[in-house]
């Protein structure tokens, strides 16, 4: 009879909790905007970024560019000049208004300057504006690394080639590279009168797949640890020595022999730019996340004073033609 009384009494605080309700009163201090600067350092393009302005999760207006802004550059220290804005380069971004089935789309201007970044060298950019508090932001281009040891193995049956390509690592500094294959496979013909043209068979990125215990895991089905059409992976597991790299590609949509050019690009990267490439996936693999739950991931920034991130690359694209 006790515990009989006793289940009664439980059930009954249970209900009664179920239907308390509590409604809190949350004070959310209004935004301060700040600068925004984003852009990326190649070794083969004059730099150009970005400048705009943040807004509050629970602003109604939108960001806007900046076109007023005073960005500077340094290389090394020394001073190389100023960004001007360039009214005819222009981005366009879909903007979410806030219901998920909306878009709007903001356009902004690149400031430039005809300069091409130089490897191992460092930049610093800072972006004043009168209305806003000064930002900068800095980075380094790394040098370039040697490739040898470049091979093609289409032995296997004719739908899988095998790339493989070493590369000696820098020691006592923290290095950090990218890997993606570009495919452009043609075939040429000579016509009836005796003029060559070519009928396109596949042109892009293809999909690689590996097993080196260096590249993040993300598939764990079919004998591959990874899959993907580009890798970013760190030194850490053999910081100094050399590395031998082997990637096997299933050609489905093209055969190698119909291949007249094989593409693939091999980058370094800055800290920064690993550190932001790899926040920004965690953040995009984390879903739909909100203030009200679910874990929200930030993005890396190396702003100071302002958001936004500046990042570099030092890529080499090298071209292997089959035999």
């Amino acid at each position: 009879m006790k515990k009989e009384k006793l289940i009664i009494i439980l059930l009954a605080i249970t209900f009664s909790c179920s239907n308390m309700e509590t409604i809190v009163d949350l004070e959310i201090p209004p935004h301060e905007s700040v600068l925004v600067l984003n852009g990326r350092l190649d070794t083969d393009q004059q730099i150009k970024v970005l400048v705009s302005n943040s807004v509050g999760a629970f602003d109604l207006f939108r960001p806007t560019m900046v076109n007023d802004a005073n960005v500077t550059l340094y290389e090394d220290g020394t001073l190389l000049g100023n960004l001007e804005i360039d009214l005819n380069d222009t981005l366009s971004l879909e903007i979410n208004d806030g219901d998920w089935s909306t878009y709007s789309t903001i356009n902004m201007n690149y400031y430039k300057l005809n300069y091409i970044p130089k490897k191992d060298k460092s930049y610093l950019i800072e972006v004043e504006h009168p209305n806003y508090n000064s930002i900068s932001a800095s980075t380094y281009v790394p040098d370039d690394i040697d490739l040898y040891n470049i091979s093609i193995d289409s032995s296997d049956s004719g739908d899988r080639i095998n790339f493989q390509f070493s590369f000696d690592d820098k020691s006592n500094v923290d290095n950090f590279y990218s890997l993606a294959i570009d495919v452009s496979c043609t075939k040429t013909w000579d016509d009836y009168w005796g003029y060559g043209y070519e009928e396109f068979t596949y042109d892009g990125f293809v999909e690689m797949n590996s097993n080196d215990p260096s590249f993040p895991i993300n598939n764990i089905f079919e004998g591959y640890s990874f899959t993907g059409e580009r890798v970013i992976f760190t030194d850490a597991l053999f910081n100094g020595q050399q590395k031998n790299i082997s990637i096997d590609i299933f050609t489905d949509d093209f055969k190698y022999d119909d291949c007249d050019t094989i593409k693939f690009e091999f980058a370094t990267f800055s800290d920064d730019s690993y550190k932001y490439y790899n926040s920004l996936s965690e953040q995009r693999s984390s879903g739909d996340a909100d203030i009200f739950g679910g874990e929200v991931v930030p993005v890396y920034t190396n702003v100071e004073n302002g958001l936004g991130i500046l990042i570099s690359k030092n890529a080499q694209e090298v071209f292997v033609k089959p035999n």
